[in-house]
């Protein structure tokens, strides 16, 4: 792939919206405190901790008349877009700009809400309002309208693989000048499904002693992104360089932030079993604490060491631990899944050099 400039990026979780909230909740700066719902299993009753993204923010850029028929993840979604495309230079949308967005699970808590109604009320008296918004591309519509994005327009769903999938695919439209420049992003929200799936693996994993101080998170992260040019200015965060999947493991010698996935019980600074040995005291951000528990944890990872490369900050929430200024130049998230034998994972690597 072509190394990918950074623009602009536009992170929504459980610790607000926006780069400056982003940058305050990696400083250990916002207290996060996930709300709890039951969640009722065939192992029992539980306090689910939820850690819920808020989309009141999106008033500051759509008029409230406009949203009223848009569902939480459309309202994510777009939210996480503006706040990309605002926080990058001013750029014109139109027919050489484009779009992507990416999910995990897609619009689960609508799509659920629509098979409700068919069951309730029947086809004929079925919500057209619910079943408009579980169109799987109903998201990217909403953001294109707003933005006036004529260019190429994707949807698309890989599970753990979507935000590999979607940045690959938006290197392949830079590449090929189908477009200048793109708005590509991931969303996922949290619905009751969700919530006894997640309850439920966790339980089978750990059964004595299953997690309480995390649980599914929710929320949203846009990049707008452009060609990287060795001669033009550089980008606001760095380019995004390479991305290999399913690795073993990165080089060792690199700086790295390694992520945690719903298959891991507790977090992977701890996990001895999640780990290689080689891994352990290198760079490591846990953002369970402030997004809770995602199912692709690696785009927060990305806008993490994007803002690293940014500031020459390191960050830890744990504020009894003193960690120096990164120095280095390059950045390898990585993304294990538990559940392959042998561990492997995507990795993503960021730089603030121009190769």
């Amino acid at each position: 792939m072509i190394p990918l400039a950074i623009n602009g990026i536009g992170p929504v979780g459980a610790f607000g919206a926006g780069m400056e909230k982003w940058h305050s909740a990696l400083n250990g700066n916002i207290d996060v405190t996930p709300e709890t719902t039951i969640i009722k299993t065939r192992d029992g009753v539980y306090n689910l901790p939820i850690f819920r993204a808020s989309s009141k923010s999106l008033a500051n850029f759509v008029k409230s008349r406009k949203l009223r028929r848009l569902d939480n993840f459309s309202r994510l979604a777009l939210l996480g877009a503006a706040l990309a495309a605002e926080d990058a230079e001013p750029t014109i949308m139109g027919p050489r700009t484009g779009l992507i967005v990416a999910s995990a699970h897609g619009a689960t808590a609508t799509t659920f809400a629509f098979l409700d109604s068919v069951i309730n009320d029947g086809d004929a008296l079925a919500s057209p309002t619910l079943f408009s918004n579980s169109v799987h591309n109903a998201a990217a519509s909403h953001i294109a309208e707003h933005f006036q994005i004529t260019g190429p327009n994707l949807s698309l769903t890989q599970g753990a693989d979507s935000l590999a999938m979607a940045l690959l695919t938006a290197a392949q439209w830079l590449e090929s000048n189908r477009i200048d420049t793109i708005l590509c992003g991931i969303v996922d929200c949290y619905c009751d499904v969700l919530g006894y799936c997640w309850q439920s693996y966790q339980q089978q994993c750990n059964p004595e002693n299953p997690p309480r101080t995390y649980g599914p998170g929710e929320g949203s992260l846009f990049f707008q992104l452009s060609r990287a040019e060795a001669n033009a200015a550089k980008p606001k965060y760095g380019y995004l360089n390479k991305i290999a999947l399913n690795i073993a493991a990165p080089p060792t010698t690199e700086s790295l932030i390694y992520s945690r996935t719903g298959s891991d019980t507790k977090p992977r600074s701890t996990d001895s079993k999640s780990v290689p040995e080689a891994y352990k005291n290198r760079l490591q951000i846990e953002t369970t604490t402030i997004c809770g528990d995602l199912p692709i944890p690696a785009s927060f990872d990305l806008a993490a060491a994007a803002i690293i490369l940014y500031d020459r900050g390191t960050y830890n929430q744990k504020k009894t631990l003193t960690t120096p200024p990164f120095t280095g130049s390059t950045i390898c998230c990585w993304q294990p899944q538990n559940h392959r034998k042998p561990l492997t994972g995507n990795c993503y690597w960021i730089t603030n050099q121009y190769d």
